[in-house]
This record gives C-alpha cells, structure tokens and sequence, in this order.
C-alpha cells in the first residue's frame, strides 16, 4: 500500500495518525502552514466519497480518510515553496479490484484564514462540500460520474477569479453561487441533471456565468435583486431553454436585460449554450 508524506524531507510539518476499524483504516493528516500565507491544493481522488468543510483553524488543512487497504492506494503530500503551501492528494483503485463508496471516504477541512486555490479531479463519487467562509481565489472541478452538492453557505472573504466546473453523467446541485465572490463561472454539463442556485451576496462590478450543458437538464436560478443581461440560443428541435422574462427587457435575437442593466453598478451577465438538452432559468 502506497500511503506517504513528504514535506521537505521534515516529518514534522505533516503529520498522520492511523485507526483501525473492521477491516478499514482511518487515518487523519494534518499539515501546517508553516510560514506560509496561502495555500494550493491539487486532488485526483477516483471513486468514493467526498466532503469538505470550513474551519477556523491555524493549519493549513486536515485531512480525515477511511479506507480499505486492499483495495485504495492513497497519498497527501505536501510541499513549500516561498510563501505557498503546496498540498496534492491523490487516490487509485488497485488493479482488479472493486470498490463501493465506503472503501474510499474522505472528510478534508480547510482553514478559513488563508487563500485557497482548488482543483480536483474526481471520478464516480458522492461529494458533499461546504465551502462558505473559505477565501478561495480559484476553483476548478472536473467531477464525473457523480452525485454533488456544493454550498456556499458564507461570503467569500476573498475574489474568486474563476470557478470552473466539467460535470459528466452527474446529477449536481450547487446552492448559494452569489456568495462565492466571483468574476468568472463556467459550466459545462453532460448527461445528467444541474441545478444552479446563483442567489447571494455580489459585490461590485459584474460577474460573468458561462453554462454548456449537452445531453443534460439544468434548472438554473438567479437573483431578483440583482440587473442581468442573459444571453442564448432559442429553442430548436434538440434542447428547450425557457426563461422567467416578466423583468426583463427583449434587446435583439436571443438578448434579454433588466431595465435597469446598464446604469447598475452590480450585475450579472448569463451566457448559454445547450446541445440536445433543456434549460428553465428562473428568478427568485
């Protein structure tokens, strides 16, 4: 079994405490921040599943997995590098083997007192994450098979320049999209069903959401109280985007805007595109 830590050789900065239980191993890494004053995470996790939490605390982050050893091989390292903690965790199935969602389980918290930038790579899972609080400046999920809900529960104290989200076969359900602070959303969605809750708090300036949805439906909900200007392709023979228009003014061919768009000093500007799926864009 394949299970390290390494941070500049020094065992210290990262430690891990192991459990037995039935046949499953628990074990809970915790790395420092070290001197430290942001933090950048990479995770390729497979199959199984997944939560993440906020916490008020002085490490980096912590890191609880139970596992079963003969089927999962995991790792977290981490590394520094100037003033960047550096994390990457990664799971496999070995060869052969098959697993159901409790062999590969994950809980991982992140402190609410340092910049965060998150890429994960996840397969055929159930992923749970709360990242209210978190002052998280990238996020990036490339999610497969999957069943999710992402919340953002709290503000985020930093600007988010970009969330990017590739949803395969995935029923995915994130609420509370306002209050992750951020300039750029870009959405791409498979065969499954999305649903988009982009209510919260907007700060200033104008936030851009990109939604690509193919073979999928996707029920997507915006803020009244904030100006939109939504951009699309009509209904055709292959996908339906149907729109709560009773606000909003009709500019040209596939145009819509509040009335008040372009003297608001918050505002959000919707751009989709559907292949062979379905839309229904509402405001609450």
């Amino acid at each position: 079994m394949k299970r390290s830590v390494k941070i500049l050789g020094i065992f210290l900065f990262c430690s891990a405490v192991v459990v037995y239980a039935g046949g499953f191993e628990e074990e809970t890494t915790t790395v420092e921040i070290q001197k430290a004053d942001r933090v950048i995470v990479n995770c390729d996790l497979g199959a199984g599943e997944f939560r993440i939490n906020p916490g008020d605390i002085s490490e980096a982050a912590i890191v609880d997995v139970k596992f079963d050893p003969k089927v999962i091989r995991y790792d977290i390292d981490s590394d520094y590098r100037g003033s960047r903690c550096y994390i990457d965790m990664e799971s496999d199935v070995r060869r052969h083997s098959n697993i159901d969602s409790e062999g590969n389980v994950w809980d991982i918290q992140f402190s609410t007192r340092y910049p965060l930038e998150l890429d994960m790579d996840i397969g055929a899972c159930e992923a749970e994450f709360e990242l209210g609080g978190i002052p998280l400046e990238e996020f990036n999920l490339d999610i497969g098979a999957a069943s999710g809900e992402i919340l953002f529960s709290e503000p985020n104290p930093s600007r988010l320049e970009e969330i990017e989200i590739d949803a395969g076969a995935s029923s995915l359900t994130m609420e509370m999209i306002g209050n992750a602070n951020f300039k750029e959303f870009s959405f791409s969605g498979g065969a499954g069903s999305f649903d988009l809750d982009f209510r919260g708090k907007y700060n200033s300036g104008t936030a851009y959401i990109d939604i690509d949805v193919g073979l999928g439906s996707g029920d997507i909900i915006l803020p009244k109280d904030v100006s939109v200007r939504i951009e699309y392709d009509g209904s055709n023979w292959f996908s339906s985007v149907d729109i709560d228009d009773r606000h909003l003014d009709d500019i040209d061919d596939g145009i819509l805007e509040s009335r008040d768009f372009e003297d608001a000093d918050t505002r959000i500007v919707v751009r989709l595109n559907v292949g062979m799926g379905s839309l229904d864009v509402k405001f609450r």
